[in-house]
């Protein structure tokens, strides 16, 4: 990989491994949790649904919680964050560290991509969606830093 990209994930596993929620953190991990479960299930007798019944958890929690487009936006970050990182975390058995450390690096990524990245026609949810599943079912697990950049990589 390039140097600033490896850099770049050197830093964001750093910051991930190491974050410790607080009070606040876990009151917005319990409602992002609450708003994509409900937007899960009000979508569980969607088509889509059913087509996804052979994925991974992760991937089909996802998929599922998108389809009615309804689910959280990060505007900075032109990101769906939630339906990325509870899914992942949950798949995994984490809660609400795993699910805040991969949404911080969702948050990080995409905002860092910008709206000029989604104007290109990018879903950021996407794009950065994936390192920071990455990241979400990885601290579930209990990767250290550099499980996560690996894990990133």
């Amino acid at each position: 990989m390039a140097p600033g990209v490896d850099r770049l994930i050197a830093e964001l596993a750093d910051w991930a491994a190491a974050f410790a929620p607080d009070d606040a953190d876990r009151e917005l991990a319990a409602r992002a949790l609450t708003d994509t479960v409900a937007v899960t299930l009000a979508a569980s007798g969607d088509p889509v649904a059913t087509m996804t019944s052979g994925l991974p958890e992760a991937a089909r929690w996802a998929t599922t919680g998108h389809v009615l487009d309804f689910d959280d936006v990060h505007l900075p970050s032109t990101s769906h964050i939630s339906v990325v990182c509870v899914s992942a975390a949950l798949a995994c058995g984490g809660g609400a560290r795993a699910y805040l450390a991969g949404a911080g690096v969702m948050a990080r990524l995409g905002t860092a991509l910008g709206w000029r990245h989604y104007g290109k026609g990018w879903h950021t949810t996407c794009t950065a969606g994936a390192p920071a599943a990455a990241v979400a079912a990885g601290v579930a697990l209990g990767l250290d830093a550099d499980g996560l950049r690996r894990a990133m990589a």
